[in-house]
């Protein structure tokens, strides 16, 4: 009897022995799976979007001189349209280089000096130097063909009252009318300019200016674009405009100073294959 309780216990221990063992190894098999299919994982996949994030950002360059800012057709408001009105484009304020809205003036189309991120910007007529005509972008595009196109929207509209998703999708809107023109345009987004302490409108804050530029780039990102980061050449620690590169009027346009700048970082900074 004494016997067969000894092997009963022996019996007993090692199946013990054995199941508890069974058990740890699953349980560290499942840990092995966990972190390599979920953390591991998450983290590989974390690393990789930092780097695809990364490129989207034009880095420095050399600088690739007057030519290359020559091959760049400039689309925005009132800030991109101080490149013609300074003169500081290669054939002064006669250039062909700025697009921006349209508008009807004695019975002429004429270049309004201004454009708005808006839900019918794709429909939205530039004023297209070219031929002094009215077109959508895309129209213009097609006649173009421009080799790159640097856009510099947000600033009307956007970062006056536009939420992200609606600052998106007016973006969007733009973005697919430009891709559906089919043309071989390296497009560049740019940041938003900053404004000046003096500027009037409350809106325009360094806070909400930021906010609109991380919605470009991550548009940049979507449409697998380049993203310009001009505005850190041109503001102060608190992410105001250089008191330097203001114009003295509203404190939102750019002097002569303030655009030679933004040439000068968009020419350091340029697209290259």
């Amino acid at each position: 009897m004494e016997k067969k309780l000894n092997a009963f216990f022996v019996f007993a221990l090692t199946f013990c022995a054995l199941f508890f063992s069974l058990v740890a190894a699953c349980m560290l098999l499942g840990a092995d799976n966990s972190r390599f299919g979920g953390f591991k994982a998450a983290e590989t996949e974390e690393k990789e979007i930092n780097v695809i994030s990364e490129s989207v950002i034009l880095g420095e360059t050399e600088d690739l001189g007057t030519e290359y800012i020559d091959k760049i057709i400039f689309l925005g408001e009132s800030t991109t349209y101080g490149l013609q009105s300074y003169g500081v484009l290669s054939d002064g304020i006669a250039t062909n280089q700025v697009w921006t809205g349209a508008t009807v003036k004695n019975g002429e189309v004429v270049s309004s000096g201004t454009l708005s991120l808006s839900p019918s910007i794709s429909q939205t007529k530039i004023f297209f130097p070219d031929t002094k005509s009215a077109l959508t972008v895309s129209e213009a595009l097609k006649i173009k063909k421009p080799e790159i196109m640097i856009i510099t929207l947000g600033l009307n509209n956007g970062a006056s009252y536009y939420d992200e998703q609606e600052f998106k999708s007016c973006y969007r809107s733009l973005l697919d009318s430009v891709k559906s023109a089919d043309v071989e345009t390296d497009v560049i987004l740019q940041s938003i300019f900053p404004v000046a302490k003096s500027c009037k409108i409350k809106a325009y804050t360094p806070e909400k200016i930021k906010k609109c530029n991380e919605w470009i780039y991550d548009l940049a990102k979507e449409y697998d674009l380049k993203y310009l980061n001009t505005a850190e050449a041109l503001c102060d620690e608190d992410g105001y405009l250089f008191d330097s590169y203001e114009n003295g009027g509203d404190g939102i346009h750019l002097n002569r100073d303030g655009l030679i700048a933004v040439l000068e970082y968009i020419r350091k900074h340029g697209a290259v294959k």
